[in-house]
């Protein structure tokens, strides 16, 4: 029996309270008998001895160090008794357990691999998986040495990037966390890919755009099974697209460390893990497509695929990407609006899929739909081929705003401005325009003299009045026909100025309160090399005083003053648009042209000041290649125009990627 201290001397029984009921019994004896100018205390005196434990003094403390020591012990006991286990056992023997080990061992972001040392000190904060057997079976096992082999994670959950290349999923889990079992195969780790969803919203300018932040972070959260989850395509393209804006993406690679070959020409590339992420997209979003589901987030996957291969200066991947993008659209009715619709009597719907449900819904659609119309004009600016949609089939609503987009406000299409009506190019009501507003319609002004360019010489052979210059004497021209006297040159020389000057006061300043607008940026440059555009294929320096010649070297000097502005900035300009590079190399060639007609009429004051801007245009393309794989390639095509080097070079048979 357990006695207390003052019972034990007492040699009295004690029933075990605290206090027990005997030194309770004992203090008020005292206290009503005590002497006078006795002090007691008003609580009885019951102690207990400890009770004695059945652990030797020697043994160890069970601290969070020796915890994990046994958990690792364990694990490898449990190792062992697998391995012996399979060396009995064929693998075929146990159906139930190769299916449960299929879910983890065909996706590298399902690879449940322990982590090295954490260094945390405390073991209670790995949470491990209930279902070990699975995580340490060969096939799982070997599935994590092929994995963790390039990565190793860190006591901060960090990487520490290793020579290896070739892993699929770079970012293993900190702790075994459990994840979901039917996790889309070939995506990373669900935290991993949150971090690069989340660095895609902050850094990309479009990404708000075509998504809607909120709602589409939100749906991450959702098992990967749920109608709202997004589908595995989407998920991808981001981390493929988004691999340029962390570490953690991997290796990245370096365009300068190979030679080049002219602009079409793409280099045999190591197979990094965006561009295995982007294979995957591709391959896909390819069956969801033939299945005709969620259609328009295909769209979206295109879109996304489209700025990684203009990103990465994969020409070919983005000429077919950027048409199949607007080639889906039209079935979807993203490329028009009602009440315009066709007077096809056996088409009753434009469009074969439901009515958006929510505003939200309908302006993620439009938006979608113009992106892809702004890349599909912007790369298509520079080369030579066809677009993929005209002009003449877009019946669609200019954009909203921002503010308006997020909170899914409601705007009357009577308030609102349709692309097909020339006059809302340099007409901006301010309630109904931002930045991207005007961003849209800049690149419908390069689709105008895309359209001047590639069809004239058709145009003009049909007979078409608007083609049709009158004939020229001027020194220089000869007895052929100035094309600049045509109407719709003329037409379109007037847009250029119109759309200049016609910006709102609250949008003539893309550095306005200490930030940098990338829409409006890219904004005021595609003003100025559309003038670069439609006047650089008349400009002749045997002729003095040529128009042409002094608009295209006012409009490289002003997008040079826009790259003097930005780089001014703490800005990195490495998240500005796609555009932009191609913008700034526009400006260096024309450059590197009166840099070579100075030269040749030994003119040194402007050889100097050109080879200075010159040699600042590259070095601005060059600091955005540090990030940009496409700003490297715009540099060595500047130093290829001073060289005289062919820049459209046949490309190889066996060339992997071709030409824009």
């Amino acid at each position: 029996m357990t006695r207390c201290k003052p019972s034990s001397l007492r040699r009295s029984a004690s029933d075990a309270k605290r206090p027990c009921s005997t030194c309770v019994r004992s203090h008020k004896h005292a206290r009503d008998h005590a002497q006078p100018g006795v002090d007691l205390p008003e609580e009885p005196e019951c102690t207990f001895d400890e009770v004695a434990t059945t652990e030797t003094p020697s043994a160890p403390s069970d601290t969070p160090k020796n915890k994990v020591e046994r958990l690792e012990t364990r694990i490898k006991e449990l190792e062992a008794l697998l391995n012996q286990r399979e060396q009995v056992t064929s693998p075929d023997a146990n159906p139930s357990g190769s299916s449960a080990a299929s879910s983890t061992q065909n996706s590298p972001s399902s690879v449940q691999a322990l982590p090295f040392d954490s260094g945390s000190g405390s073991a209670s904060s790995m949470s491990f998986p209930t279902d070990l057997r699975t995580l340490l079976s060969p096939s799982t096992l070997e599935m994590n040495a092929q994995t963790i082999d390039p990565y190793f994670v860190n006591g901060d959950s960090g990487l520490i990037e290793a020579a290896s290349t070739g892993v699929d999923a770079p970012l293993l889990p900190s702790s075994m966390d459990v994840i979901w079992s039917h996790w889309p195969i070939n995506l990373p780790h669900p935290e991993f890919v949150r971090h690069l969803v989340e660095k895609f919203f902050w850094f990309h300018p479009h990404a708000s755009r075509l998504f809607h932040s909120g709602n589409f972070m939100a749906s991450l959260s959702y098992p990967p099974d749920h109608p709202d989850f997004p589908i595995a395509p989407i998920l991808h393209a981001i981390c493929a697209v988004s691999a340029v804006y962390t570490a953690a993406g991997g290796p990245r690679t370096n365009a300068a460390d190979f030679p080049y070959e002219g602009q079409f020409a793409q280099p045999d590339l190591p197979d990094t893990f965006a561009e295995q992420q982007a294979t995957h997209a591709k391959e896909k979003v390819e069956k969801y497509l033939n299945k005709g589901r969620h259609l328009v987030q295909c769209v979206q996957t295109y879109v996304l695929l489209t700025w990684y291969y203009w990103c990465h200066s994969k020409w070919v991947e983005l000429f077919t990407c950027s048409g199949q993008s607007l080639r889906v659209a039209i079935p979807l009715g993203l490329n028009i609006c009602l009440p315009f619709r066709s007077l096809h009597k056996s088409s009753p719907t434009m469009s074969i899929i439901p009515s958006p449900r929510t505003a939200i819904e309908d302006e993620t659609r439009r938006n979608t739909f113009w992106l892809a119309y702004a890349i599909d004009r912007q790369h298509g600016a520079g080369s030579g081929w066809a677009i993929s949609l005209d002009d003449d089939d877009i019946a669609q609503l200019f954009p909203v705003t921002m503010e308006q987009f997020v909170s899914g406000m409601p705007v009357s299409y009577n308030v609102r401005q349709w692309c097909h009506v020339r006059q809302a190019i340099f007409f901006h009501p301010p309630d109904i325009t931002d930045s991207f507003t005007l961003y849209i319609k800049s690149t419908m002004l390069l689709s105008f003299i895309k359209n001047f360019n590639h069809r004239y010489k058709i145009k003009s052979n049909l007979g078409d009045a608007k083609f049709l210059p009158v004939r020229s004497f001027v020194q220089g021209y000869g007895d052929q026909s100035d094309i600049r006297l045509s109407p719709a040159f003329s037409e379109l020389d007037q847009l250029l100025l119109s759309f200049r000057s016609s910006f709102p006061n609250h949008l003539k300043d893309p550095f306005a309160n200490g930030m940098v607008d990338s829409h409006l940026y890219t904004t005021f440059l595609t003003a100025h090399v559309s003038i670069i555009l439609l006047h650089e294929p008349h400009m002749n320096f045997d002729r003095p005083n040529c128009i042409s010649s002094t608009k295209a070297v006012e409009s490289a000097r002003a997008i040079l003053n826009l790259i003097y502005a930005v780089w001014s900035t703490n800005y990195d300009i490495g998240l500005l648009d796609y555009f932009c590079p191609f913008c700034w190399y526009v400006a260096g060639r024309i450059f590197g042209r009166f840099l070579r007609a100075a030269r040749d009429a030994a003119c040194v004051p402007q050889i100097d000041t050109l080879q200075a801007e010159l040699d600042f245009v590259r070095m601005a393309l060059s600091k955005m290649g540090e990030r940009v794989p496409l700003s490297c390639t715009f540099t060595r095509m500047v130093f290829a125009s001073l060289l005289n080097v062919p820049i459209f070079r046949p490309v190889p048979s066996n060339a992997g990627s071709g030409s824009m």
